[in-house]
């Protein structure tokens, strides 16, 4: 077996390879013996069925196309262990010529780039703290009663606590701002998840009332685009409901599951609190560690690679898009955007995280950080248990979702040797 090499453009070159007849009839030897595996004949068992015989029953050109598929995957996969290439892909497969002399195919590869990493050493982050707040335990469990609230009808005027709904307009200086209508907008009076003074407003309102106000936004309100300026309201009031929320009480903490009294359901809040700024400390901590290694790192990123993650992005926000019942045209044409537009507003972020991942990359292999197949097994089967429909049938892409579990758990080894080095 030959092969030559041509350099194409962004990290791509092709591969010519050329078997000989020699080559190929190993190939044939081992198709011919697989196929007649599990072949049946009278006279025969099952597995031990002569070849003249397999060829009879099978074919020779059934033999040949399971050859020929056997010879190319085998033959690639030994040229790029054996000059070891860093392959992200192989594309654009093509037979030049296929006789019984010799079989002769080119294939695109598209390899990492070389990334030259600093010292990680020099790199360090510290981890700080996490502790839970009295105050973050008792807004919790608000939270929890404000969901098991029971809602009644109100004649009467709006006050703190009550839910309502409300139609609303907010212009500036006479024009509508963008999002500035709603209709039977639901509002808790007091929760303040308004513009500031907004709730106050409706206190003292009754069904069918309406008012017109006018408010300052705040230099640091969420909304950039109305921060530091006058809104003025219009506001009907649509419906006033009074909310009354559960005791506390053990029977309280019972009616949530698991728990037999306040005290058991305030331990399970603080070790979820706990638990979650536990991940978020860990998020940041990776995400600075990274943003310093990639900061010192030298790579040229194949433009090929960022526009498969501007895809992969475009096609993740979609699917958030599908769940709340929102199509990403609709989307766009709302904002009026193009997807390309969107695209290009996204660039930025998809180099940065083409960036990460290829210094990950770099990383475990210059460690020779591994998953060994069965890590990747146990972790799969997990999943498959756990999405197995009640009637049994799985509708899953199988391969995909091993590719994703091996790349989620060879980052998290990587991650665990940086944290080792560069965190304290």
């Amino acid at each position: 077996m030959t092969f030559t090499r041509t350099k194409l453009e962004d990290g791509k070159f092709q591969l010519t390879v050329e078997l000989t007849a020699e080559d190929l009839a190993s190939h044939i030897d081992r198709a011919q013996a697989l196929l007649g595996r599990d072949l049946e004949v009278d006279g025969f068992r099952k597995g031990k069925v002569p070849p003249d015989v397999v060829r009879k029953h099978i074919g020779i050109s059934r033999i040949l196309e399971t050859a020929l598929e056997s010879a190319v995957q085998r033959s690639l996969a030994e040229i790029i262990d054996s000059n070891n290439f860093d392959v992200i892909e192989a594309t654009d497969l093509k037979v030049q010529e296929n006789s019984a002399e010799k079989l002769v195919y080119t294939v695109a590869l598209q390899l990492f780039p070389d990334v030259t990493l600093p010292k990680l050493e020099t790199i360090s982050v510290h981890r700080g703290p996490v502790s839970v707040e009295p105050k973050e335990i008792d807004e919790t469990i608000e939270t929890i009663k404000s969901s098991r609230a029971s809602v009644a009808e109100k004649d009467g005027p709006a006050e703190t606590g009550d839910r309502v709904e409300v139609d609303f307009e907010v212009t500036e200086n006479g024009s509508v701002i963008e999002g500035g209508i709603s209709k039977n907008h639901p509002i808790t009076i007091g929760a303040g998840n308004f513009v500031p003074g907004f709730e106050d407003q409706l206190i003292g309102m009754k069904k069918g009332d309406r008012k017109e106000f006018s408010l300052t936004a705040p230099d640091d309100f969420s909304n950039k685009a109305v921060a530091g300026k006058k809104l003025d309201f219009m506001v009907s009031m649509v419906d006033v409901k009074r909310v009354t929320l559960p005791e506390l009480t053990d029977d309280f903490a019972r009616s949530l599951g698991k728990f037999s009294n306040m005290d058991q359901l305030i331990l399970s809040i603080k070790d979820g609190l706990l638990e979650e700024k536990k991940e978020k400390e860990e998020q940041r901590v990776r995400g600075e560690v990274l943003d310093k290694i990639v900061a010192g790192s030298t790579m040229v990123v194949p433009a090929v690679m960022i526009e498969r993650q501007l895809d992969l992005m475009v096609q993740n926000f979609d699917q958030d898009l599908h769940k709340h019942d929102m199509e990403l045209a609709m989307y766009l044409a709302k904002l009026n955007k193009t997807r390309e537009q969107l695209r290009d507003e996204w660039r930025v972020q998809a180099e940065r995280q083409v960036r990460m991942s290829l210094v990950l990359h770099a990383i475990a292999r210059k460690q020779n950080i591994s998953v060994a197949p069965e890590e990747t097994n146990d972790a799969l089967q997990a999943v498959l248990h756990s999405t197995v429909s009640p009637d049994g049938i799985m509708n899953l892409d199988a391969d995909r979702i091993r590719q994703n579990i091996e790349s989620r758990l060879l980052n998290e080894k990587t991650f665990e040797y940086i944290e080792k080095i560069c965190v304290s």
